[in-house]
């Protein structure tokens, strides 16, 4: 199969460092959702404090390529010490 892919991602930001981590997602938004490849990327604050990210990508090469981007780094430095655990990532490939 070579279909569009869903990912669904859980950060988990400390309590204190919510709004810093907010900051962080949102001055990444604009560069990831101008990959080729990106049709949607959303992030939410769920109710326990985590963030829920959920993406679909038009292909697993589109989805490769932004796993190893400029702009998923801006996401990664910016969230750096402010989370209290690894990442949750869920990949999905349409039927």
């Amino acid at each position: 199969m070579s279909g569009e892919i869903t990912v669904v991602a859980r950060l988990h930001p400390a309590p204190e460092s919510i709004e810093q981590a907010s900051a962080a997602v949102r001055a990444a938004l604009a560069g990831i959702r101008a990959e080729d490849g990106c049709l949607q990327y959303d992030p939410h604050l769920a109710d326990d404090g985590s963030f829920l990210i959920v993406e679909r990508w038009a292909s697993r090469e589109a989805l490769d390529a932004h796993s190893t981007g400029a702009a998923v780094q801006v996401l990664r430095d910016g969230l750096d010490g402010l989370t209290t655990a690894p990442a949750e990532v869920s990949v999905a490939e349409s039927l």
